[in-house]
């Protein structure tokens, strides 16, 4: 005579069969699933079509994001400047050669006197908000290269923002 031992033994080993059966099975048609999904690849390879996502924003489709695209962000992209690129802008300053002393020039700034090569940039830092305050604050004397360097990096920091 058999135990209720025994017979839950068999139960449960016959579930665990049924189980694993339907687990194949499941494995099974996945498999058929995936063939079949390679096969149509496969197919449309062979017959010269091919699927290609292009990001979201490409609009000409040659898989990257132009400037000139939707999916342009200036303030994330290139060089981060948005819009077009300012125009330059020309300082012009009256010379007057007429003296003894050589040429001088009408409305240099004094912080600007003697800066040799960088005297058109250092003008265009002084004409910027606050920007003789900020020559005179610079740790080099003018018409060295230090100060030419410096002078790039000030221009730099306060060069207007597009």
């Amino acid at each position: 005579m058999r135990t209720f031992l025994d017979r839950a033994r068999t139960l449960f080993d016959r579930a665990t069969a049924l189980l694993f059966a339907l687990f194949l099975l499941a494995l099974a048609v996945l498999a058929a699933y995936a063939m079949g999904v390679a096969l149509d690849i496969a197919a449309a390879d062979a017959a010269g079509r091919t699927a290609t996502v292009a990001p979201h924003g490409d609009d000409n489709g040659d898989g990257r994001i132009d400037e000139d695209e939707s999916g342009w962000d200036c303030t994330t992209m290139g060089n981060r400047r948005c819009g077009p690129a300012p125009a330059p802008v020309t300082i012009v300053l009256p010379v007057d050669c007429t003296g003894p002393g050589g040429c001088t020039v009408e409305g240099l700034p004094a912080e600007c006197r003697n800066a040799r090569d960088a005297t058109v940039l250092c003008v265009t830092v002084a004409s910027r908000p606050g920007g003789p305050a900020l020559l005179r604050s610079l740790p080099h004397r003018p018409g060295t290269p230090a100060y030419a360097a410096a002078l790039r990096t000030l221009d730099a920091e306060t060069h207007p923002r597009y």
